[in-house]
């Protein structure tokens, strides 16, 4: 094999489809972690392979991560592993600290003992809150409003000490919202786009909180994996160690209603009710950063949708 990659969280929606892309070279071996706290066995088997290694257990057990790293000759690990949900930080923030930024710090440390090259880390533009200047950019103004937004930027800066510490090449990249196949629309974390397909495909309107005129930057999972392959392999660079990720496109609640009647030809009216407390107006991303780093172009937005199956 020419690469050993290891991927944190990928039986989850964005972990199977990272290895998905890159179990089509041939040459590639890949090595899963995953104890299923949010994501499936179905996603495993969708890209099983003979050159996938799967480890059922937690980013937090020495034993597990002792075995993967003695048997396998890691090099560069995708970190996706999360507790993924505001809520649940809010409602449990020790469990939520305990798996994002101690399980970050532990992967790390045996990253660092291990002689891994390169690790990518999955952050989030949580970490923003509502601090209301947009777009948003590597440099834009941190206010987090949420255990999730703190642990993850707790988790870049261990990335970054790691890095000028241990001279372990680290890179956080910072995810908007992803759509695709395979997010679970149960998932209060899930997103409105896969909550709308599931809602359409069942014949039954969903609800809009709020106006509907509050509005996303949303990213396929596909150019999210584009992103994160281009990361792990670009020249390395202190000024590349942190970009934001999603397409500089806003869309509105309203439009993706209007997006969905027109893919399942329905002439349904809005269904309104109160806004939810704590939801942000408008999230924008500044990703000319990003597209530095790709050879192609992203997705189209409304295609992307009507494409869309869970």
């Amino acid at each position: 094999m020419n690469k050993v990659y290891l991927i944190t969280g990928i039986a989850g929606f964005i972990g199977s489809h990272i290895a998905e892309e890159l179990l089509k070279n041939p040459n590639n071996l890949v090595i899963g972690l995953d104890n299923f706290y949010s994501g499936y066995q179905k996603n495993i088997d969708i890209i099983a392979s003979d050159n996938l290694v799967f480890y059922n257990g937690d980013i937090r057990d020495d034993g597990i991560l002792t075995q993967i790293f003695s048997k396998h000759k890691v090099e560069y690990i995708f970190h996706e592993a999360a507790v993924a949900s505001v809520q649940k930080s809010i409602d449990d923030p020790v469990l939520s600290n305990d798996v994002n930024v101690r399980g970050t710090l532990k992967l790390l440390n045996f990253a660092r003992l291990n002689g891994v090259k390169r690790m990518v880390f999955a952050s989030s533009a949580a970490i923003y809150g509502d601090e209301p200047t947009l777009p948003k950019n590597e440099q834009s103004i941190i206010q987090p409003i949420s255990p999730y937004g703190y642990e993850k930027l707790m988790s870049e800066q261990y990335m970054d000490l790691y890095s000028q510490l241990f001279n372990l090449e680290t890179i956080n990249l910072r995810y908007f919202n992803i759509y695709g196949p395979r997010q679970d629309p149960s998932s209060e974390y899930s997103g409105v786009i896969s909550i709308f397909e599931e809602k359409f495909s069942k014949n039954e309107c969903p609800t809009i909180y709020g106006s509907g005129d509050q509005y996303r930057d949303f990213i396929h999972v596909k150019d999210i994996v584009k992103v994160n392959i281009s990361a792990m392999h670009q020249p390395y660079s202190s000024k590349n160690r942190l970009i934001c990720c999603g397409t500089g496109v806003a869309n509105s609640i309203n439009n993706l209603f209007d997006i969905f009647c027109e893919k399942y030809n329905k002439n349904w009216t809005h269904l309104y009710a109160d806004g939810r407390k704590g939801d942000i107006f408008g999230s924008i991303s500044d990703n000319s950063r990003m597209l530095n780093l790709l050879d192609d172009e992203l997705t189209v937005f409304s295609d992307g949708i009507l494409n869309l199956t869970i």
